[in-house]
């Protein structure tokens, strides 16, 4: 054996170093979508596709840093997984914990060099194939970021050969933040979602599975308020559901935290989604918007402890309340300063501010800075800065692709086909019993429903 690796070692060093270097960037994006879009033809139309793998590169991936192999950044594969949600996308659909599971299965085939079910780019026909690369970054928004949080376990406790790395957007296994941590060991029958708790982030020192976890502020998704009593904050965090989730969205992140190996960045929103239907409103509506703003976010961050760093596990505090002085005294601050933000709106001088209030932070007059610090970090942030622009091609070059923009609406899918029951029935076997539970101290057994898959039509944005 000691004979065959040198041998091995010196047919390596051997090799020119500019193939040596071809060797070692030979990386591959796995993308996978949020409910009801599959990622798949014919499930999900070429055009979508294309607009959801250049959103999530341009946006996430490729300023991560993370999957740098290949021209340009890596090989973007399309996942295949279920993305149903029962009953919400179809009344004989799988519920959210199935659906995770065989997503799971399918995921986890990719990585293993097992055969799987991807679409290449550029993103015309889906099938069965292996994947060889020995360096994969995994894309995970919504649904899919609890799929690739429970593969984040499974490959703790069973390291990959090559290099993995996650990259995650509206992820609700958001250890400070998430929906499924905030709630978690709640476990709803009817539906079949398990509330599974925080993403893990103690991979080996070592080898670390490097991950980014980038998140909308009110995207109740990935920013749930830590005290679900408060209501105003609850309430606000419903309507950013349709505006701070979707697939699509942008904006300019700030690093918000580091936390072993997970590096976390927020996407703050500029005006709060309880607002936001004001804006639509011509003249008047923007400007009521930005005068009111400062003041009622103060009273909405009421609901929220900024100060915990965002990897760490946070489920809900009921009894978490903000002093009630300082918060009286911000709301009273916030009056004048909302008095500024809209005489700088009308005259389009962000410094003619004459109240001499200071424009506040994403959280609100008396706020504290968006960055919570760094817990036991395994390095320094990853990226070292996703806030500086990146400027990167299109990844799929298909000549439908490039009338989509982030701000454009998301392609509706066309009809789906219905699979065979055999089929359907083969692929919900193909899951393993436990396969939606990440953690082995929290492992409930999901239920599952012998019944085939049925794919629903249309396009809809759920968690």
């Amino acid at each position: 054996m000691v004979a065959v690796w040198a041998v091995a070692v010196a047919v390596v060093l051997m090799v020119p170093p500019t193939i040596r270097s071809a060797i070692d960037l030979a990386a591959t994006a796995l993308y996978m979508g949020g409910t009801d879009h599959p990622l798949s033809i014919p499930e999900d139309t070429t055009e979508y596709i294309n607009f959801y793998v250049n959103w999530a590169y341009n946006g996430f991936v490729a300023p991560s840093g993370l999957c740098t192999g290949g021209d340009p950044g890596c090989t973007p594969v399309a996942v295949r997984t279920p993305a149903q949600f029962w009953p919400i996308t179809g009344l004989r659909d799988m519920t959210y914990d199935e659906s995770a599971g065989i997503g799971l299965a399918n995921l986890r085939n990719c990585l293993s060099g097992v055969a799987c079910t991807v679409t290449d780019a550029p993103f015309i026909s889906t099938g069965s194939r292996q994947l060889t690369d020995t360096s994969y970054t995994v894309f995970g928004y919504s649904q899919s970021a609890v799929i690739a949080s429970m593969m984040k376990s499974e490959l703790i406790a069973h390291p990959p050969s090559g290099t993995v790395s996650f990259v995650f957007e509206s992820n609700p296994n958001r250890p400070n933040g998430g929906i499924l941590e905030r709630f978690v060991g709640v476990h709803i029958p009817i539906l079949g979602v398990t509330f599974n708790g925080a993403t893990v982030t103690n991979s080996p020192q070592s080898t670390p599975l490097n991950t980014v976890d980038a998140a909308h502020q009110y995207d109740p998704v990935g920013d749930f308020p830590t005290n679900p009593l408060n209501l105003l904050a609850d309430l606000n965090a419903l309507v950013g559901f349709f505006y701070e989730h979707p697939e699509g969205g942008t904006g300019t992140p700030e690093l918000q935290g580091q936390y072993q190996d997970s590096t976390y960045y927020l996407i703050p929103t500029t005006t709060l989604p309880l607002l936001r239907p004001l804006t639509v409103l011509p003249y008047l509506g923007p400007l009521l918007a930005t005068i009111l703003d400062p003041a009622l976010r103060v009273l909405v961050e009421t609901g929220y402890d900024r100060t915990i760093n965002p990897g760490a596990p946070t489920p809900a505090k009921y009894l978490y309340f903000p002093n009630p002085i300082t918060t009286v005294v911000n709301v009273l601050k916030a009056i004048p300063t909302g008095w500024d933000n809209g005489i700088a709106h009308i005259t389009g001088d962000p410094a003619n501010r004459p109240f001499h209030t200071t424009a506040p932070g994403p959280y609100g007059v008396g706020g504290p800075p968006v960055y919570a610090g760094a817990f036991d970090p395994y390095g320094p942030p990853t990226p070292a800065d996703l806030t500086v622009p990146v400027a990167v091609p299109a990844i799929a070059p298909n000549p439908s692709a490039a009338r989509f923009r982030p701000t454009d609406p998301v392609p509706v899918a066309a009809p789906r086909r219905v699979p065979s029951p055999a089929a359907a029935l083969a692929e919900i076997d193909a899951a393993p019993a436990d396969a939606a539970n990440p953690k082995p101290h929290r492992q409930q057994r999901a239920e599952r429903a012998n019944r085939p898959e049925r794919i629903s039509t249309g396009s809809r944005r759920a968690a």
